[in-house]
């Protein structure tokens, strides 16, 4: 059994908890907030209910020891938003030992590379891999505390690792965990499948309005009307191009849809309203932003379309939507994200081209 210490007890955390536990891993969760671990510890992990069954996904230690958590763990699952990945790895960089994977759930853009920038920073020197995820791998409904019902498994999930020439012995531990999943060849692939950033910050910034009077809409059927689809299409376009030429292979928004969730209406909003409005629609479950410091903003500006925008930068394409998606949104939170932007330097390819990216990308930094 693959022994999993999962660190941040959110959304994403607990599902990633209740999906591992029912496959069989030994489990760890810790966060600092305590108020998060109370009930699961209590119950001693979750019940996850599936095809009119219950399932228990047993947890054997539930902390706020980080210490504690990652000892003897064979994969360390970073689930804790992008904007705070840094400030874990400066955490664990005293507790690694050789031989561990760490997986960050997702990597957001360029996850993998400020990761392992800041574990060499703190001083690091465990011979540890890095690997990331490109999006969250289910959408569930939490009935309580410690009752999880999933609605959905992305199929087509990527991991990479960094440098890519260490994804097959990565993926060999982290593939049997994760069956829908695929090995990709670098990070240009998972950063650049990052949903949160192709859908999260175009949908906020059309919708400013509905925010601001903190209105409640349903985020996709409602918020992507035939406009705002032509934002995301204008976007991704951009994405696209930019991970071309860095050597990627990323599907279209709409190709994605489809390979993701089988869905794909005659239009792109009409999608979005079927992914909302299906009896197993993934994005049933997707709350509305209340204000511009939710995480829609908050984290997919600075750690998914800023870096998007920098790496088009070094490899010569322009992204104008993308540039302007940035703007408003800085200008309607009030701030320009500067504390947690991914520049080129902070991901350790500044003066870097997109050759010199996509080598170090594959072969590491030297």
């Amino acid at each position: 059994m693959t022994t999993v210490a999962i660190v941040g007890a959110g959304i994403g955390g607990v599902y990633l908890a209740a999906h591992l536990g029912v496959l069989g891993a030994r489990l760890r969760l810790i966060d600092r907030d305590d108020s998060r671990l109370a009930d699961i510890r209590a119950r001693g992990g979750l019940d996850v209910e599936a095809d009119g069954k219950t399932a228990f996904s047993a947890i054997e230690r539930v902390t706020t020891d980080l210490a504690q958590a990652v000892d003897g763990a064979d994969v360390i699952a970073i689930c804790t938003g992008g904007t705070y990945q840094e400030g874990v790895a400066r955490g664990l960089a005293p507790l690694l030992r050789d031989g561990q994977t760490i997986l960050l759930i997702q990597g957001n853009t360029g996850g993998a590379l400020v990761f392992r920038r800041a574990l060499d920073t703190a001083g690091c020197r465990a011979a540890v891999d890095i690997a990331e995820m490109d999006n969250y791998p289910y959408s569930c409904w939490r009935d309580s505390a410690t009752r999880i019902r999933p609605i959905v498994s992305k199929k087509g999930l990527q991991i990479a690792a960094l440098p890519g020439n260490r994804i097959d012995a990565v993926f060999a531990r982290l593939g049997p965990l994760f069956p829908h999943a695929v090995a990709a060849p670098t990070i240009v692939s998972t950063g650049f499948m990052n949903a949160n950033a192709m859908l999260h910050v175009a949908n906020c910034v059309a919708n400013a309005g509905k925010i601001d009077r903190g209105e409640g809409y349903k985020f996709y059927a409602e918020g992507v009307t035939p406009a705002v689809a032509r934002l995301y299409q204008a976007i991704n376009a951009e994405r696209v191009a930019v991970a071309t030429a860095l050597g990627a292979e990323v599907p279209t928004l709409e190709d994605w849809f489809e390979r993701t969730y089988g869905v794909r209406g005659a239009t792109l909003s009409e999608t979005c309203q079927l992914l909302t409005s299906n009896s197993d629609g993934p994005y049933q479950a997707t709350g509305t932003p209340k204000s511009w410091d939710h995480k829609y903003i908050a984290e997919d500006v600075p750690v998914g379309l800023m870096p998007m925008r920098a790496l088009g930068e070094a490899a010569g394409v322009a992204t104008p939507a993308i540039d302007a998606v940035i703007k408003l949104a800085q200008a309607l939170a009030g701030s320009d994200f500067a504390a947690d932007a991914r520049t080129l330097d902070r991901m350790g390819l500044g003066g870097m081209d997109a050759g010199q990216v996509r080598r170090t990308l594959t072969e590491g930094f030297r």
